[in-house]
């Protein structure tokens, strides 16, 4: 578990503590109306409350500036292809390859996962992988048939293209064609290794076709997987970069 994490679990904790600690009684409510409320930056705010949750606050804050690296130019999300997918699907395939000690073949990224159209050039801070990449959503693997691949890349294909490593293919009337796993033509007999987040495994973005196929999942967070996968290349004293392979194309 991250230090963000743990932060905001403590400060969950110390107000559930409070909210029993002040009452004790029970209510059971003959009915609930609600009413939408807007908090702004200048809404009264309670010192007490402020004061409890500030080194939590300042532990955070802390944590989300810690620069991991920099990046070497804007790296941008884009559909079919982006410098800044490819970047995120080679981290999954690279980090899920260590992680469950076997060879993968192919990872993915959901498109609408990626919340932030871009990095900028520069230092890369811990807050803003979490921008990037605010969902606790686990990196698992699937064993999948290469025949319940080609579906799984045909909904990808129906949704404009997906980031992928290992893979690519052309899309053509909303289809994935000419799919290739590692540089060979897709087998639909043979069995690939894919890593994918929890979500999609599931059956997110209308991935029904992974729903039974079972998941290895040993609880590291896609989002934990990219933090490692950034932070080697200042280990390495590297900028971080990607670069355009014609992974995913419209067909001409």
């Amino acid at each position: 578990m991250s230090k963000f994490s743990r932060s905001v679990l403590q400060a969950s904790a110390v107000l559930l503590a409070l909210a029993f600690t002040a009452c004790n009684r029970y209510y059971q409510p003959a009915s609930m109306q609600y009413d939408k409320l807007r908090i702004t930056q200048d809404a009264p705010r309670s010192a007490a409350i402020g004061e409890l949750l500030r080194p939590y606050s300042d532990s955070v804050n802390a944590s989300m500036n810690t620069v991991i690296g920099e990046t070497a130019v804007v790296l941008e999300k884009k559909q079919p292809e982006g410098v800044l997918g490819n970047l995120l699907a080679d981290a999954v395939k690279s980090e899920a390859g260590k992680l469950y000690g076997v060879k993968v073949d192919i990872a993915f990224i959901n498109y609408g996962g990626i919340r932030l159209h871009q990095l900028p050039a520069g230092p890369l801070t811990l807050g803003k992988v979490y921008e990037l990449m605010p969902f606790d959503n686990i990196m698992i693997i699937q064993r999948l048939k290469g025949s319940v691949l080609q579906e799984l890349l045909d909904n990808v294909a129906s949704r404009g293209g997906w980031p992928g490593s290992g893979v690519s293919y052309i899309i053509k009337d909303k289809k994935a064609t000419e799919v290739k796993v590692g540089g060979l033509p897709l087998d639909y007999s043979a069995t690939y290794i894919v890593a994918n987040s929890d979500y999609v495994a599931s059956g997110g973005d209308n991935c029904d076709m992974l729903r039974s196929i079972p998941q290895e999942n040993k609880g590291v967070l896609v989002r934990d997987a990219l933090i490692s996968y950034l932070g080697a290349f200042a280990k390495r004293g590297e900028k971080i970069n990607a670069s355009l392979e014609n992974r995913v194309q419209y067909a001409q």
